[in-house]
């Protein structure tokens, strides 16, 4: 095998265009009706339906999980934007976007609360898997065929790097990142030297790649900004806290070595560079439940998602043959948040996914009987990210 940066490593191993993970066997999953919420008693119920409802062998999203609400959430906060900006038009991109679950839960929000909107507006979605893309089309067709046909809702099977549109003035851009950031390539430094893999080890050399160079002088400054205001930040102190706990007495990640967002840095670059008047939403893991057991901050969880619910095979080292596992990270939303103001220019807010969904859902959509509401208070360990224009 070649000699390769570990960023350049694990994309192979993900996108390949033959075999990568995303590409031969993805193991996206897709309920076959929505949960009917509404009727079950409580926690017990969901997880019991979950359960009987859940693919083999695939990972279910949030978006799939809760569709529509989600899609019809993410649908509400994106109008409520579009409002502030008082642009003309709206084009949303939603990449990686799967089987279109949030989209279809967006444009059902948009088509029946906000008709005007969604008659001058642009939905594209972009996704490097080929399945993924097929199964978008034909569920989106159910009920979308019209905007398809006008050319209003697009799919484009590319990488999203490869993606551009011609932006205009007059236009706002949503860009939605729903559980991609944890998939975009890393690079590895140690002692502050980065990381290369060659015959399925790695060595280090000398910092010589202009992203990484960027991305560790940036993340080093960021580290140096924010060292005394973990407290000042809601839900950071607590969360940095018991993540240094359980990396000392469960964990042996050690300070020197680091897994570096450099595919994060790439996007916001391509964003920056291509596209007027751009907004971002990212909603990804912040804690990832096995990383700490590995030996390097911002370590990823390389996992094969089995037959059973909760069952997967998990591998110790993102060391593995192409397409062989699903590599994903946990997203440190507070550095995203630094990257998105020094490379775009954009001042954000972080929220937790069950704030988010208190201030751009109605409970009713997916309460239980008991009073349980699995919007809020399933996936914990997720936030999300919005440049706000309010």
């Amino acid at each position: 095998m070649k000699k390769m940066l570990v960023r350049d490593f694990i994309y192979d191993r993900l996108y390949h265009p033959v075999e990568g993970y995303f590409v031969k066997n993805i193991q996206l999953g897709a309920l076959k009706k929505p949960i009917e919420f509404k009727q079950l008693l409580g926690y017990e119920d969901y997880t019991k339906k979950l359960i009987e409802n859940y693919p083999e062998n695939q990972w279910l999203t949030p978006s799939e999980v809760f569709r529509p609400y989600y899609g019809i959430t993410l649908g509400n906060y994106i109008n409520q934007q579009f409002r502030f900006t008082r642009k003309e038009k709206l084009r949303i991109v939603e990449i990686g976007a799967g089987y279109g679950a949030a989209c279809e839960g967006v444009l059902y929000y948009l088509r029946n609360h906000q008709p005007q909107t969604f008659s001058n507006m642009e939905y594209h979605l972009v996704d490097i898997s080929p399945e993924a893309c097929q199964q978008a089309e034909q569920r989106l067709s159910q009920d979308f065929k019209q905007q398809i046909k006008k050319g209003n809702l697009r799919i484009f099977n590319q990488d999203f790097l490869n993606y551009k549109q011609v932006s205009q003035n007059n236009e706002m851009w949503f860009f939605v990142f729903l559980e991609v950031f944890d998939n975009l390539a890393h690079d590895k430094v140690i002692d502050g030297k980065q990381v290369y893999v060659e015959n399925m080890k790695e060595y280090t050399e000398t910092i010589s790649d202009p992203f990484i160079l960027e991305t560790y002088a940036m993340y080093q400054k960021f580290k140096e900004e924010n060292k005394n205001q973990d407290g000042e930040i809601e839900d950071r102190f607590l969360f940095n806290t018991l993540r240094n706990l359980i990396s000392k007495y469960y964990g042996k990640q050690k300070s020197n070595s680091i897994f570096l967002p450099t595919g994060a840095l790439q996007v916001l670059k391509h964003i920056k560079q291509n596209f007027q008047n751009p907004s971002l939403v990212i909603a990804d893991f912040d804690l990832l439940k096995n990383n700490f057991t590995q030996d390097s901050i911002n370590a990823p969880i390389v996992s094969k998602k089995l037959a059973k619910p909760h069952e997967r095979l998990d591998y110790e080292s993102y060391l593995v043959e192409r397409g062989a596992a699903d590599i994903f990270f946990p997203t440190d939303f507070n550095f995203v948040q630094y990257m998105v103001k020094q490379i775009i220019g954009l001042d954000s807010q972080i929220y937790k996914a069950y704030k988010f969904a208190d201030q751009f859902s109605q409970s009713s959509w997916t309460t239980t009987k008991s009073g349980y509401n699995p919007l809020k208070e399933d996936f914990g360990n997720t936030s999300f990210l919005v440049t706000d224009h309010s």
